[in-house]
């Protein structure tokens, strides 16, 4: 079928999720732990194979969506989001809904649910908050920017990732995710930076993270990254290539809003720097080692 317009609603129903990267495998196992039928589709064939005889593999996205009630989509930029609800909107089903929880940006959501509305389905953005461990456990926060009615048509798919939160309409879940991920590129910027330079001092990592978590400057996630840290354990749960990607989103919409922000400039400097240096597939605290490197330390 090829006019675009979406299929009369199936009898069968069920959830396709569409990405199965480091976070979306672990969710759509969730998601078949709470018994949800589901369809799974990768652009790597490979990724998707790990379901074989628990989920049907779709080979295309079309494929993915042509029984599917609710569409999930966890995908690595605003290209692949284009590209993935273009393929797949000549068979989507009437009245469908499509959940965008990828990090993108708000104008991608937009663009992307106008889209699918023209096509007669709905849209709303969904992108989570947590990394691997928690996307495994599902226990994400599930930043919601959508109508009440659809999230809710959905609560039972989005808890078995995790919490969910409404922040507003279409795209306000993307503007929310910016905020927490300008937010936590400062935080971890800043904390890397720090530590090397009370190591430059003679301070012991230790009694640096110590004093840190004792005082008003604790946080859960400078007691977690600063252990692994200490551990010299860079697996990533979020690579700084991803971090870099999502500060180019949070600068790019923050220059179409006029809004200067020259302190997430300079960290997406320092990103383009670690990269550089060939940390991109570190975890985010891989920014340790560039410090460190700066400062001369062994």
């Amino acid at each position: 079928m090829n006019s675009g317009q979406p299929r009369d609603l199936l009898p069968r129903t069920g959830v396709a999720f569409l990405g199965l990267g480091a976070m979306g495998a672990p969710m759509a196992e969730n998601l078949i732990r709470r018994g949800h039928a589901l369809t799974v589709w990768n652009r790597s064939v490979k990724k998707s194979s790990a379901f074989e005889g628990r989920a049907r593999i779709a080979s295309s996205p079309s494929d993915a969506v042509r029984d599917a009630e609710i569409v999930v989509l966890m995908l690595a930029d605003p290209a692949a989001v284009h590209a993935v609800v273009d393929a797949m909107l000549p068979a989507l089903v009437r009245n469908a809904l499509v959940i965008d929880m990828s990090t993108v940006d708000p104008e991608t959501t937009r663009a992307c649910s106008a889209k699918v509305h023209a096509a007669g389905a709905d849209y709303f953005d969904a992108p989570v908050s947590g990394s691997v461990v928690p996307a495994k456990s599902g226990k994400l926060v599930i930043l919601a920017g959508g109508a009440i009615a659809q999230i809710d048509r959905a609560r039972t798919v989005l808890e078995a990732m995790g919490e969910v939160r409404r922040v507003g309409d279409v795209g306000q879940g993307m503007a929310m995710k910016l905020v927490l991920n300008a937010l936590g590129a400062h935080m971890l910027t800043g904390f890397t930076a720090a530590l090397a330079f009370g190591r430059k001092q003679g301070l012991d990592l230790r009694i640096m993270l110590d004093a840190i978590s004792a005082g008003a400057f604790s946080s859960p996630l400078f007691a977690s990254k600063g252990e692994r840290i200490a551990r010299g354990e860079f697996t990533p749960d979020c690579t700084l290539a991803l971090m870099l990607k999502d500060q180019e989103l949070v600068m790019k919409t923050a220059a179409a809003l006029d809004y200067p922000m020259p302190t997430e400039r300079a960290i997406r400097d320092v990103l383009v720097q670690a990269m550089a240096a060939g940390l991109g597939d570190d975890d985010i605290i891989g920014l340790t080692r560039l410090f460190e490197k700066w400062a001369a330390l062994p």
